[in-house]
């Protein structure tokens, strides 16, 4: 009987990202008959509370800058429990990983959804993280990317680059699983165009270019402002500006920020058109499911949204930063809604690409031939 490949997961699990979320669909779907799942973490939170029944948890705390225990602490973690491949995700596990799995002889792997490049952080902590991911990668013995663009960017990095896209479960994200009344009493949603955003609150993000285009748009057709809101789910550093910004348009009443929320399912159902003004993605997992549940999309052009979504079949896609043309666009979608409920249904058909099973699968063999085809 072939044993089982023993696979560690290596991730901060400081909040609830994209990150975790890719790991915690494979952590509870990966085959339990071909691997033995170990996860170190922070032993906490939605992710713990999702996974801890799919895996052994080794607790591992990587929220400072600069511990450099770590390395010590998971190349024991490594050897003790005689892991055949260490899988990473996010810079600071990254780096600690790949050095601890070159310690203990055991095969490193780091997915890379946001090459380091596009982290939204200062000149200089941006050139020391770039520093740190050159040297770390030089130790991995591959990386998992989400579309060919960024496989491209990373290709000479790393010793081999597997681009695997991103996932999503479509009976969980689908038209019709979803409860939407208490998104829509708790924002006053009845009778009303909903706009819906989805994700952190930081300059990546593109919501200040949002905001200046529901302006323009109301400028445009006043009698619209009463009929449309726009929904902005999330939190993070630019909240307090974004706030500003939208009081100082004359916008408080029309642009609602919601904070986290618990079920994207339900605050997508509230939704009838989902934008996503970003400056860079790497594939966001929002869009995907806001395809899966049907919904029209207006975005911005770039690499990790237009491999996704195609412009004038599953969505309107505008150069980024472009807050007039995110105007025109936003109003094509709302004075046409009958062609927009056509991009909401192709929008779904897309992503029954992106299914849950091949992304398991993909991984799957990824793992198998990294260990020659166990």
């Amino acid at each position: 009987m072939t044993p089982k490949i023993k696979l560690l997961f290596v991730i901060e699990n400081s909040c609830y990202g994209g990150g975790e979320k890719t790991f915690s669909l494979l952590i509870r779907n990966l085959p339990q008959d071909k691997f033995e799942i170990f996860c170190a973490s922070l032993p906490r939170g939605r992710f713990y509370e999702e996974t801890k029944e799919y895996c052994r948890f080794l607790p591992l705390d990587l929220t400072s800058k600069f511990n450099f225990s770590n390395i010590g602490r998971l190349k024991e973690l490594l050897s003790s429990n005689a892991i055949d491949i260490a899988h990473s995700q996010g810079a600071r596990a990254d780096f600690y990983c790949a050095l601890a799995a070159a310690k203990a002889g055991v095969k490193a792997v780091a997915t890379v959804a946001m090459p380091v490049e596009g982290f939204d952080v200062c000149f200089v902590r941006k050139n020391v993280y770039k520093a740190l991911n050159s040297f770390a990668a030089k130790k991995c013995a591959a990386a998992v990317t989400v579309t060919g663009e960024l496989a491209g960017r990373l290709k000479g990095k790393y010793p081999l680059v597997k681009v695997i896209p991103n996932p999503v479960d479509l009976l969980e994200f689908s038209p019709s699983n979803f409860n939407a009344a208490p998104v829509i009493e708790k924002f006053g949603l009845r009778g009303k165009l909903v706009v819906g955003a989805l994700g952190r609150l930081e300059n990546q993000k593109g919501y200040t270019h949002l905001i200046s285009a529901l302006k323009l748009a109301f400028d445009k057709q006043p009698e619209l402002k009463d009929r449309l809101k726009c929904l902005i789910a999330g939190s993070g550093s630019l909240e307090a500006k974004l706030k500003k910004q939208a009081e100082a348009d004359g916008l408080s009443g029309s642009v609602v920020f919601c904070g986290e929320v618990g079920d994207p399912r339900d605050f997508l159902g509230a939704v009838d058109i989902f934008v996503m003004p970003s400056l860079q993605e790497g594939q966001p997992l929002a869009l995907l499911e806001a395809m899966a549940m049907g919904k029209p999309v207006v975005a911005s052009d770039i690499p990790g949204i237009s491999g996704t979504a195609e412009t004038g079949r599953e969505a309107l896609l505008v150069q980024p930063a472009d807050a007039a043309a995110l105007a025109a666009a936003l109003l094509s979608v709302v004075e046409d809604m009958s062609t927009a409920l056509g991009m909401g249904r192709s929008a779904r058909t897309k992503a029954e690409k992106f299914g849950l099973p091949a992304y398991i699968s993909g991984h799957e063999t990824f793992y198998s031939g990294l260990l020659g085809g166990r």
